[in-house]
């Protein structure tokens, strides 16, 4: 039999089965509600968030910059720009202070530390540093520069003159490495009737293209475009020879010049004829196209670029904290976005990555070059008589006298300039066949190719390896060298006998004015030879030494000690 429901049972049954759905669509609706009201809520805390940053709820914080003067103008009009755009970092609202200082003297005030910079002088405790060029970033403690700088803008160091001067050096391809034969070689431009290239070297006020410029002179001649320029490389021959041919013009003119590169350009504009006393001066592409001497035009020559690179280095440490170090590296972003580097080249800069071939010059490096060109070595024809007597083993510092002196010796040799003529005579006693002395090496030119080698290589092999011997024989030793110096005179350069002892004559048979008899006799007015004495310790023949050098008009140094730099530095004087 089949079942039969009351319709009072389905009633009971459909409203039974119609809670269920009801059921899910309010839990549905439900959901849906959490959900956008989740939504709601993420959007208000993000809106908090927004409006908490841009009220800075951890205060406002400047960003110090303090850059090289050549750039401030642009810098400064990007940090307002910069400012402008209310940039929060760390919840903190930044702003940029733009100062202008000297590279060097930035430089030297980083190397110094932070606890000692002087804000009168340069502004605020710097978070970014913005120099002229490499250069002075190389100077400063590696510790004190985050990350690696980044150029904002760039300007390669050219030369700059009349165009009939450009033109011939572009013709000829002529490089760094070329310039100091043209600049002492009289007919070096006479294709153009204009003598020598006269190259001016301003070293007054904002005239870093000078250093930039030699920079590269030095780092072509050593064959070195690649390596940091350094004071060693510079004190070296060729270094030596190249600044030095640099220094005067061919009409016997000093080139250096205590204007800046802009009165160095101003002066040149003023007398562009083939007659004019310069006809070149180093200048950034960047100053010349801004200059008023407009009719000047740019050479660069082959070689290595000297750069005017201006990177932007974000300072650590003791120097700035966490939020200002990543406040100037945005900065330093913005500066180089492309809608905002037009600021740099619409004043004559370039952008992008500089070319790896700048030669690189510490300011130490950079004071030696700018000295060696304002006291240029003087080609000299010179014979070194050395004491090798037994007191020359006597300990000074951690060396013996003998083994300071040839150190010192050493040093000399190898910067001589190629032009001078060097020799090398020692004495103590019976040191040749009966004699007191013995020529190491004759008298020659520096870079004369002999049998055993180059002159230069021979000085400095021999010096290196004498050792102490007996007693002292000076002025038999002196009177033979003095004679041979005489017979080999050569005219036009300085001629001297450079004697180094630290001791009396010990021979019995020889007196003091015997020796300055026969001395006198042998003088030449004709061909005049000076003694130059350097004497270490106390000598008790002082004033026979004196008289030596008086009469040949010379000259006498007594130096307490061999150890130390002051022997070599009067060895370099003397032999320079």
């Amino acid at each position: 039999m089949g079942q039969h429901r009351t319709s009072g049972e389905s009633r009971g049954i459909s409203r039974g089965i119609s809670k269920g759905p009801l059921i899910a669509v309010g839990t549905i609706i439900v959901m849906v509600l959490a959900v956008a009201g989740w939504f709601q809520l993420r959007e208000r805390i993000v809106d908090q968030g927004v409006q908490a940053a841009d009220t800075c709820v951890e205060g406002d914080a400047v960003v110090a910059v303090v850059v090289e003067p050549d750039l401030s103008g642009p810098v400064s009009a990007l940090a307002q720009r910069f400012t402008d755009g209310r940039p929060v970092v760390r919840d903190q609202c930044i702003s940029v202070r733009v100062t202008s200082a000297d590279s060097d003297t930035v430089a030297a005030a980083i190397s110094a530390g932070a606890s000692v910079w002087d804000e009168a002088a340069l502004g605020p405790v710097p978070a970014l540093w913005i120099p002229r060029s490499s250069d002075s970033v190389a100077a400063v403690p590696v510790e004190s520069i985050d990350g690696t700088p980044r150029s904002v803008a760039t300007s390669p160091v050219v030369l700059a003159g009349p165009a009939p001067v450009t033109d011939a050096l572009a013709r000829a391809d002529i490089g760094w490495a070329d310039l100091p034969d043209l600049q002492s070689t009289p007919d070096a431009l006479d294709v153009l009737g204009r003598g020598g290239l006269r190259l001016q070297l301003p070293v007054g006020p904002a005239s870093d293209s000078t250093t930039s410029a030699l920079a590269a002179v030095v780092a072509s001649s050593l064959g070195e475009p690649d390596r940091p320029v350094a004071v060693e490389g510079i004190r070296s021959g060729l270094a030596v020879s190249a600044l030095s041919a640099l220094a005067t013009t061919d009409l016997g003119i000093e080139a250096v010049t205590p204007e800046s590169t802009d009165e160095a350009l101003g002066r040149l504009t003023a007398d562009m004829s083939a007659t004019a006393q310069a006809h070149a001066v180093p200048v950034t592409a960047q100053q010349l196209s801004n200059a008023a001497a407009s009719d000047l035009t740019a050479y660069a020559p082959a070689g290595p670029t000297p750069m005017a690179d201006h990177p932007a280095a974000v300072l650590a440490g003791q120097w700035t904290d966490e939020t200002r170090r990543r406040a100037a590296a945005q900065f330093v972003d913005f500066m180089r976005q492309t809608e905002n580097t037009p600021v740099f080249v619409d004043l004559g800069f370039e952008v992008g990555a500089p070319p790896g071939n700048a030669p690189v010059a510490s300011p130490d490096a950079r004071r030696a070059m700018v000295d060696l060109v304002q006291n240029p070595a003087t080609p000299r024809r010179v014979t070194i008589v050395l004491d090798v007597s037994g007191s020359m083993d006597t300990a000074e510092g951690e060396r013996t006298r003998l083994q300071n002196t040839t150190d010192a010796l050493v040093q000399q040799f190898g910067s001589v300039v190629d032009s001078s003529q060097l020799g090398l005579w020692v004495y103590s006693s019976d040191l040749d066949a009966g004699r007191a002395f013995r020529t190491v090496v004759p008298a020659g030119p520096v870079d004369e190719t002999l049998p055993t080698g180059m002159r230069r290589e021979q000085l400095i092999a021999a010096a290196s390896t004498l050792q102490p011997e007996a007693a002292t024989s000076t002025y038999e030793s002196m009177l033979a060298a003095y004679a041979s110096a005489v017979d080999g005179f050569v005219a036009g350069r300085p001629n001297s006998v450079l004697l180094v002892t630290d001791g009396p004559d010990d021979n019995a048979l020889a007196t003091s004015d015997r020796f300055i008899e026969a001395l006198t006799a042998s003088t030449d007015q004709n061909r005049p030879v000076s003694i130059d004495v350097v004497s270490i310790g106390d000598n008790p023949d002082i004033e026979t030494l004196q008289s030596m050098a008086d009469i040949t008009g010379g000259s006498l140094t007594t130096v307490g000690s061999s150890a130390g730099p002051e022997l070599a530095d009067l060895l370099r004087r003397l032999l320079y």
